[in-house]
């Protein structure tokens, strides 16, 4: 899912799908923010310091002209990601298969 594209923004930035093969791809904390062109961040990442995430942007840009509205616009973007993985995982199915709760506290939720 794309949150911004050139055009209308600096950033182009998207979820980008965790293509690994193991069972610990679906989760949560790693799923992936991509900012095209300069850096991923996993989900993980991005909730445990986000403003520390977007001071790595501003290293990597480091000599290019963007501006603080623009990186405070990276930051809703960024922002948006979290609350999509967090409605998509925060199913309790989802739950149950990252070991979160019982599958009777599953069961109970669904119905």
């Amino acid at each position: 899912m794309s949150y911004s594209r050139w055009g209308s923004s600096v950033w182009y930035t998207y979820w980008c799908a965790h293509g690994g093969a193991s069972a610990d791809d679906d989760k949560r904390d790693e799923q992936l923010f991509d900012i095209c062109t300069v850096k991923m961040f996993t989900y993980k990442e991005l909730k445990d310091d986000i403003d520390g995430c977007i001071d790595k942007v501003r290293e990597i840009h480091d000599g290019k002209k963007v501006t603080p509205e623009e990186y405070k616009e990276l930051k809703g973007y960024m922002e948006s990601f979290m609350t999509d993985i967090e409605k998509e995982f925060n199913t309790p199915s989802q739950l149950y298969k990252d070991g979160e709760i019982t599958l009777e506290e599953a069961f109970i939720e669904e119905v």
